[in-house]
């Protein structure tokens, strides 16, 4: 006897099949050594022709449309047809325990995985019997009596192989239903099973905790049950264009066995037979109060701080507006008295006086960057197409006396048309350069523009070969009053880069540094490219 691989040997115990239980079931048949024997004297004479028989079965099924359908592979047709020529030579080889009743298992598991029913293989039973009465009849020698006890003994088996092949076939359906019922009953959200007029014939345990409900109290009920007053008559017109389309989801205001609403997330999916009509809806709905909370509470938060920035904004322009008119007359006096009394006074008197006059200087100098830089949600211009070349030739005419100063050499690629306010893109240019130029090492600076095209946005690359800095410092520098170098070494205030950064989150885009202290750095902003968007759509 064959022994079991561990497979068949699982598959063997899960259907509770053993050797003690074939023994049972050749015992109801009544089939015993003596049905075995006269089986035997056929396998000798049948042995390696079955053949003819196989290739006559299959060209029989390939008269119906379902097999024919389920027959269409080559390849697949002869792997089964060599099964079934090794089955037809093992059924009269008189050996029928544990290992043959197994490999009955499998053919049975087989079937069900292509989708041949029953009674398609059922038949084949049929037609094996009226090719085998002629067969037996001649290896018995037209002994009438052993012929009529070999067809008996090899009915016997058939039944005793169709019993173990439904079986399995069927046990191959009941795992399956046991995975969709174990999947059923632990989804995170609650789930119905209705027919087409909402009566629910399953609920999931799911829906208890959801809406308190238990299964047993919503069987035959209306799905509606679910529903507050308010939502039924919106519901009903999703169901029926549910039934329309085969799929609904939405929000619904869904109501507790105890009375509370809370909001649902709800998914209807129709499910449809062989024909293509729908016979039953699948509900499923989740609480999403917690979800809506948030939600709200994210858009109070959001509100509120828009409201703080805009504050925040307001009040950094006129704080910054205020200012000007008092710092002037302060920064006019203590150039009045410089001018005046210079030299005339102490040593200490002229160097107070210069102390007073660098602090009112460096304070207009503070309070128009901060003016400059609350302008830029205050006052900005509305976004619209402009050449990016006008506003990069006017940045670099504001800042003509500082590279004809330093000697910059300035290499800029064609800019593109771009959406945005054409002032302020005129001022991160100008800032960007102006900066490169700025922090410049011992040669003389070269500043290197340039743009490159990408899935939805314009890069923008503004390289120098200057002093650098190091990549901890790359976000810390877009701060507003945040500074690397103290002002004896490098004047300025800590605004102008992060009047770049507002001027770019503006624009819809984002900016960055990419640098390394001693190698130069690149600046780097994108802004959307709106043509490539509204081709893409």
């Amino acid at each position: 006897m064959n022994k079991l691989t561990n497979d068949n040997a699982d598959l063997a115990a899960a259907m509770g099949i053993s050797e003690e239980e074939i023994a049972r079931r050749h015992a109801f048949l009544h089939f015993g050594p003596a049905e075995a024997s006269v089986l035997r004297r056929v396998h000798d004479h049948l042995k390696g022709r079955h053949g003819p028989f196989v290739d006559s079965f299959y060209a029989h099924l390939h008269t119906f449309e379902e097999t024919r359908a389920m027959l269409a592979d080559p390849a697949l047709v002869q792997r089964l047809k060599q099964k079934q020529e090794a089955y037809f030579d093992s059924l009269t080889a008189g050996e029928y325990g544990l290992a043959y009743a197994t490999e009955r298992l499998k053919i049975g598991l087989a079937h069900q995985q292509i989708g041949l029913k029953p009674q398609w293989y059922v038949g084949a039973y049929g037609q094996y019997l009226t090719w085998m009465l002629p067969e037996i009849c001649q290896a018995l020698e037209q002994d009438a009596e052993a012929s009529m006890a070999a067809m008996l003994a090899l009915m016997k088996t058939i039944l005793f192989d169709i019993e173990l092949a439904i079986n399995a076939y069927f046990h191959a359906d009941h795992e399956m239903l046991r995975l969709f019922a174990q999947v059923f009953e632990s989804n995170i959200e609650g789930v119905l099973i209705t027919d087409t007029q909402g009566r629910i014939l399953h609920a999931n345990h799911k829906v208890a905790a959801i809406a308190g409900y238990q299964p047993q109290e919503l069987m035959g009920k209306s799905v509606q049950l679910l529903l507050s007053a308010q939502e039924q008559g919106d519901f009903a017109e999703h169901w029926t264009d549910a039934k329309a389309s085969g799929i609904w989801q939405g929000e619904a205001q869904f109501q507790g066995c105890d009375g509370h609403r809370f909001p649902a997330w709800v998914n209807i999916s129709g499910v449809k037979d062989e024909a293509g009509a729908t016979t039953h809806f699948v509900v499923e709905f989740s609480d999403i109060t917690e979800y809506r909370n948030a939600q709200e509470a994210l858009q109070e938060r959001t509100d509120e701080l828009a409201r703080s920035n805009k504050e925040l904004e307001q009040f950094a322009y006129v704080a910054s507006h205020d200012l000007q008119e008092p710092l002037r007359m302060v920064a006019s006096f203590t150039q009045l008295l410089s001018r005046r009394y210079k030299g005339k006074l102490d040593a200490d008197a002229d160097e107070f006086i210069g102390f007073a006059v660098d602090g009112a200087t460096r304070m207009q100098r503070l309070i128009n960057d901060l003016l400059a830089y609350s302008r830029v949600g205050t006052h900005g211009k509305s976004l619209e197409p402009i050449d990016a070349n006008v506003s990069l030739q006017r940045a670099l005419a504001n800042l003509r006396l500082v590279i004809e100063e330093s000697g910059a050499e300035i290499v800029c690629d064609t800019l593109p048309t771009v959406t945005g306010d054409a002032s302020q893109l005129t001022q991160l240019l100008q800032n960007l350069i102006g900066n490169a130029i700025k922090f410049r090492g011992d040669a003389a600076p070269r500043v290197q523009l340039t743009v490159t095209p990408e899935e939805k946005a314009w890069r923008f690359e503004v390289r120098d070969n200057g002093i650098g800095l190091a990549p901890e410092f790359a976000e810390r520098i877009f701060v507003i009053f945040q500074r690397l170098h103290t002002k004896e070494q490098y004047p300025g205030t800590g605004i102008g880069l992060a009047i770049c950064k507002k001027i770019v989150e503006r624009h819809g885009g984002r900016i960055w540094v990419e640098s390394e202290p001693g190698q130069g750095a690149a600046f780097c902003f994108t802004l959307p490219n709106t043509a490539s968007q509204e081709r893409s759509l």
